[in-house]
């Protein structure tokens, strides 16, 4: 066993350690010593990324060397590169025994740990990939908290905190929590329900894992695995213990939703959360889901939607003038920008500017050179009014969303301007709440018509609630203008519907009726014709009489053809079954088999539609006996 080389170094706060190691078997081997010290490091990289409250770390394999990432408030970073190539097979292995994962199977798996930190108590979900350097794995830092957060600590806005209150303190209703992923859904229902507890008050929290622990709440958590079955039966246990206030955690499927109403008709206030981004989606997601639209609306009182935003670091940020034409793409010329109010951008530096800092010892000791520090959440809230009505039960996300703005619910955008014109957050983050389709139309647009910002002073309250009044005009205007376009496509369509419909109605009248003046011609010939046949003709009167027949069959047979009506040519032709009616079947040496050799009577059609068919003989194989 050789002994290890040990080379030191450090990378962002991570110290590394380097190692010989020997191969065996075309696998690398570490020695024991080795082992403990690749243990050590495996070790405080986590400990270190749990202390500063990472949310995900990445352990990638490259080409020539393992690299880690971390990302710390939804801001993706290196920690370390440059790992040599041999630490790559040592540290995934270990993790994935720490995980109890195993190590053979070549597919994504998943494993858990708890571990603990200056925090409290963390869960570390693991996950893997196979890539084409060996699997990558990733450790998403769940942290339970024994006690959440004040409301008020959560909800930083005066008027968005009232909001919120005024919804939750009703008796009854549905409640839903709305964002993305890593949105702090959770961490705003536990601290409502936090806020609400009370004596009086018998609170029921489900969940597939618990973040806070609520003092005087009934706490359920549920199978990682929990089925749609296990959760609605949960659901129903509960409600048979008449809980006052009820949280479910996620609806993801129609019998979630289901017992979500039903909780609310039996007069609970239910909570529950939804991935997905603003309160009109997650209208029309439920909807999707089968929920009709007027009970959804019924029994729906409140729809809270929430973005984080990073807060720019307040030791290194750096004052600059926002641009005009920046402001123009996000649809914004609210600010003055002739004043002596000062805005910020943050002073994120690269890895190797980090390095240099270091070095220096200018390194910011607040956000060690990511530019922000924390998040800040911002909430749009909507109440359900009869005025929405309309827009609920119509189903679309956009026009819910444009009609609550029209009721008067700061949207997004303005809650961060707002943050923004406060010094806590950039420009940047602002860009992040303007939905990406408006940001995108806005920048194909041509800035020239983009008003002039230089007189416009929001800095005044009468400015503000001026330039708030024709933003709110606006927004309605465009809102009008989108549903006249769409009820007048709509009409257009239904003239167009209703003008082939008829045409079509009119072409199944002409054609029914032609078919109907061919079956009585078709059955007026075929008493022609018996007679016609059944003449024996001896005397020049009885052959006068056959041909008389003949001309009358004739004639008819010509106003048929008229009225577009088609004989069958059989004879010669292979059976088919959807015009010929077999009469007879003979044995010849004459015809191949399957082939029309006779024809009794002739079949008629009228398009696709088979009128009468052809009676026929027809030659089967030769040696038919």
């Amino acid at each position: 066993m050789a002994d290890a080389d040990r080379q030191n170094g450090k990378h962002n706060g991570f110290t590394v350690t380097r190692y010989r190691s020997f191969v065996m078997n075309n696998h690398i081997r570490p020695t024991s010593d080795e082992d403990n010290a690749l243990v050590n490091l495996v070790e405080r990289i986590l400990a270190k990324a749990i202390d500063d409250r990472t949310s995900q770390i990445y352990f990638e394999p490259q080409a020539q060397s393992l690299q880690i990432r971390i990302r710390q408030n939804g801001s993706l970073q290196i920690a370390l590169q440059n790992l040599p190539h041999k630490l790559i097979a040592p540290t995934i292995e270990y993790l994935k025994s720490i995980a109890k994962i195993g190590s053979d199977l070549p597919a994504p798996q998943t494993g858990t740990i708890y571990k603990s930190g200056k925090l409290g108590r963390v869960k570390v979900q693991f996950t893997t990939l196979p890539t084409q350097f060996g699997d990558s794995i990733t450790a998403k830092v769940t942290y339970i908290q024994q006690s959440p957060l004040a409301l008020k600590q959560l909800i930083s806005n005066r008027e968005t905190f009232d909001s919120i209150q005024q919804l939750t303190a009703s008796d009854r209703g549905l409640i839903l929590i709305v964002g993305g992923q890593n949105s702090g859904k959770s961490t705003t229902i536990a601290a409502i329900l936090a806020e609400l507890q009370q004596s009086h008050r018998n609170i029921y929290a489900i969940d597939r894992q618990v973040k806070y622990i609520v003092p005087g709440i009934n706490q359920i958590t549920l199978p990682t695995n929990a089925t749609d079955e296990t959760i609605v039966r949960t659901i129903q246990t509960c409600l048979a213990q008449d809980p006052d206030v009820l949280a479910i955690g996620s609806i993801e499927s129609f019998p979630v939703a289901q017992a979500a109403l039903q909780a609310v008709a039996q007069g609970c206030l239910v909570f529950a959360t939804i991935s997905v981004e603003t309160a009109g989606k997650a209208i029309a997601h439920l909807i999707d889901l089968g929920i009709p639209a007027a009970r959804l609306y019924t029994a729906t009182i409140g729809i809270i939607s929430q973005k984080m935003i990073k807060q720019v670091c307040d030791e290194c940020r750096l004052a600059e003038e926002p641009d005009r034409l920046e402001l123009a793409r996000i649809g914004s010329t609210i600010l003055n920008l002739n004043n002596s109010r000062s805005y910020y951008r943050a002073h994120c530096l690269s890895m190797g500017e980090i390095e240099r800092a270091k070095q220096s010892g200018k390194l910011c000791p607040n956000c060690q050179g990511a530019g922000y520090r924390g998040s800040i959440g911002v909430h749009e809230v909507l109440t359900i009014t009869d005025r929405l009505k309309s827009a609920i039960v119509n189903g679309d996300a956009e026009h819910i969303d444009l009609a609550a703005q029209e009721m008067g619910m700061r949207s997004f955008l303005d809650l961060a301007i707002s943050l923004f014109r406060e010094g806590k957050t950039t420009l940047a983050e602002v860009k992040r709440c303007v939905p990406p389709k408006t940001l995108l139309q806005n920048q194909l647009a041509n800035t020239e018509t983009c008003p002039d910002t230089d007189d416009v002073d929001i800095d005044s309250t009468a400015s503000l609630e001026v330039a708030w009044h024709w933003k709110q005009q606006a927004v309605k205007a465009k809102a009008d203008c989108e549903y006249l376009s769409t009820q007048l496509a709509k009409y257009q369509q239904d003239s167009d519907d209703f003008e082939h419909r008829i045409q079509r109605t009119r072409s199944q009248v002409e054609q029914g009726t032609r078919a109907e003046i061919a079956l009585q011609l078709l059955s007026v010939i075929d008493v022609i014709e018996l007679a016609r046949t059944s003449i024996k003709p001896q005397t020049d009167r009885e052959a006068a009489i056959q041909k008389g027949y003949s001309m009358l069959e004739n004639k008819m047979l010509s106003s048929i053809r008229e009225i577009g009506i088609q004989f069958t040519d059989s004879k010669g032709q292979k059976f088919d079954a959807h015009f010929h009616e077999i009469v007879q079947e003979i044995g010849t040496h004459d015809h191949p088999a399957g082939v029309i050799i006779s024809e009794l009577k002739r079949g008629y059609t009228l398009g696709d539609r088979v009128l009468r068919l052809a009676q026929v003989k027809v030659a089967v194989a030769s040696n038919f006996s």
